[in-house]
């Protein structure tokens, strides 16, 4: 073939072009645009500091839509994913350690927070969680614990990870009125805990 053929305008090679610039275009439009999630993301003009503005998703329970965003503490190198609008920050505390994030009623708080361990033990960790508690599901592991259940008629989950010499800790808890809402977001979290 030569050149002069392969330019010429046949209905064959006006397929392959049609197709050529079609995907092309689908694909710049996506590289462009990206998606709603993205854009919010980078085009946000959200005050918030870097650290908790890294990273948004979406889930969706009871036909209402939530937002999380991420919370990376620096000092203990742990994250933590919030459902914003659901619970507000209260700022970091003074020493680095953590923060707390509170509904507009009070009626939940997540508390994330890591902490040196000193003379403690994982397993001394775990029977603390359950002191004064009606435990309903607890699991104790080689680098990691869960306890959950009742507290003063409300629903509690702590969530504690040992690595190395430090303890990093995330605690929910609702009124039990709030399960329909949080047991899904607590389960959300529990899974964004990482560190």
């Amino acid at each position: 073939r030569t050149l002069s053929d392969m330019t010429k305008n046949t209905p064959s090679r006006r397929k392959v072009l049609l197709i050529s610039h079609l995907t092309l275009s689908i694909a710049l439009s996506c590289l462009l645009c990206g998606s709603h999630i993205r854009s919010q993301q980078f085009f946000s003009q959200s005050p918030a500091p870097p650290e908790i503005n890294r990273a948004i998703t979406t889930a969706s329970f009871n036909n209402q839509r939530v937002t999380y965003r991420t919370y990376a503490n620096a000092r203990y190198g742990f994250s933590i994913a919030y459902p914003i609008g659901l619970l507000v920050p209260q700022g970091e505390a003074d020493n680095g350690d953590g923060q707390k994030f509170v509904s507009r009623t009070g009626s939940a708080t997540l508390i994330a927070f890591g902490s040196n361990r000193l003379d403690r033990s994982l397993g001394d960790e775990f029977q603390a969680a359950q002191e004064n508690r009606a435990v309903t599901y607890k699991v104790l592991k080689r680098d990691m614990f869960v306890v959950s259940g009742t507290e003063n008629r409300k629903i509690f989950y702590q969530k504690t990870l040992l690595r190395g010499d430090v303890f990093k800790t995330f605690i929910i808890e609702y009124a039990e009125q709030q399960r329909a809402t949080f047991d899904s977001i607590t389960s959300r979290i529990a899974r964004s805990f990482v560190g």
